[in-house]
């Protein structure tokens, strides 16, 4: 994340050599979608050294929250012969099979954001959702003292986030006893659906409800729109997220929000320099400043771990 990065770091840091002048690369860009968080990750991308000089010619093919849709896409690349794909793909387990295509041709994928089945991509670099999921959980079991009604709202059921996320969100739940859980519902990463479910959840239980899990910042702002409706103190009704984006950044201070900032400079940029390294082999040394907090790893790692950033009322200004 570049807002964390120390002066100290940024001194340290040396970029590589640029690659040759002669040298151009095709590199596609598959995310699922393009929410706020995912927009934010293409742009990471086409600010890396070898994007801005032109080393890499970067495609974007928007996967619009469909399987199928995405399953085409990786056909194309597979046909027009890219160097490198950038997958997030929508399900888990439905892109394995593109992933293998991909691969079978000798195009080296990197997953990014989202995982997918199955060990035919090239390196895996995003946050650990389980240890996600797991973070919220416990820090909302604090703040309710370890007793209450919760709802979850979870991602699009079969992309990677929501299984992960919810298992860690159940396996912190398993010690605290003294919180039940009322309902859980997806509302597909969407601000609009996380505000219809939370609607019907609080016409369901009304103020029994004292705390909500959201697996992303858009449908927990979806959530407190639907609390501040029907008239709900945030001091009763608690609210934990993941993602940082900026609405959420503010709803932190404003309305005391918990949220884990996920950094898309470090998921962006890091996935453009494992695809160089995919591409170029071991000689490449990576080019964007966030191997100052990673570990890179010779590039040979099938998985690269990005850090979670809690962000509270005491740490939000440290994030805008």
């Amino acid at each position: 994340m570049k807002r964390l990065l120390t002066a100290a770091a940024m001194a340290g840091f040396i970029l590589a050599s640029p690659l040759h002048a002669q040298e151009k690369y095709r590199v596609a860009v598959m995310p699922f979608g393009l929410p706020e968080y995912m927009s934010a990750w293409t742009k990471e991308m086409e600010q890396h050294p070898a994007v801005v000089d032109g080393t890499v010619e970067m495609t974007i093919l928007d996967g619009r929250f469909d399987a199928v849709v995405q399953s085409n896409q990786m056909d194309t690349v597979v046909t027009q012969k890219f160097d490198a794909v950038i997958f997030a793909p929508i399900d888990f387990d439905a892109a394995a099979a593109p992933v293998e295509r991909a691969a079978a041709a000798g195009i080296p994928v990197i997953t990014s954001v989202t995982g997918a089945a199955g060990d035919k991509f090239f390196a895996h670099i995003a946050t650990n959702d389980v240890e996600g999921g797991r973070m919220i959980t416990e820090e909302l079991a604090a703040r309710l003292g370890d007793t209450g009604n919760i709802v979850i709202i979870e991602g699009p059921i079969g992309n990677s986030p929501q299984l992960l996320r919810r298992q860690g969100i159940d396996d912190a739940l398993a010690n605290h006893s003294g919180i039940k859980l009322l309902a859980s519902k997806s509302a597909n990463w969407s601000r609009a659906e996380g505000l219809a479910v939370m609607e019907n959840w609080l016409s369901l239980y009304g103020d029994a409800i004292t705390g909500v899990i959201a697996e992303n910042d858009e449908m927990a702002l979806g959530a407190m729109e639907a609390i501040r409706a029907k008239g709900l103190d945030f001091e009763k009704v608690k609210v934990v997220s993941i993602d940082g984006i900026p609405d959420a950044l503010r709803a932190v201070a404003e309305s005391n929000l918990y949220t884990l900032y996920k950094s898309a400079h470090f998921e962006g940029q890091g996935a453009m320099d494992l695809a160089l390294r995919a591409i170029v082999g071991e000689s490449y040394q990576p080019q964007s400043d966030i191997w100052t907090t990673m570990d890179w790893a010779g590039g040979s790692a099938h998985r690269y771990d990005v850090p979670w950033f809690p962000v509270n009322r005491d740490t939000v200004a440290s994030f805008k």
